[in-house]
């Protein structure tokens, strides 16, 4: 784990700051799937890591400028005038 956490470092790049990114770009595609559409935006949450709704909700606004409902939201209704602010985080 050291090894992995001195190649980031040296790379300029956050293990941890990727690793969130990562998981909310797979929290932000299952809210728009039709196929999630059952499970509620806690679940899909939880299946990618975030034990706490609040965090999540919070990171995923930072991240995309808009509440995991919002987007989920938006994105059924396939409003086409609407995208998704890109994230800003770069890593």
């Amino acid at each position: 784990m050291r090894t992995l956490y001195r190649l980031c470092a040296d790379g300029g790049l956050s293990l941890e700051k990727w690793i969130v990114r990562r998981r909310l770009e797979g929290a932000r595609s299952d809210l728009a799937a039709p196929s999630h559409a059952h499970r509620t935006i806690e679940a899909v949450a939880r299946s990618w890591g975030f034990g706490n709704p609040a965090f999540f909700s919070r990171r995923f606004r930072e991240a995309y400028g808009t509440t995991p409902s919002e987007w989920r939201r938006r994105s059924r209704q396939g409003e086409p005038s609407w995208r998704p602010p890109s994230s800003s985080h770069g890593g």
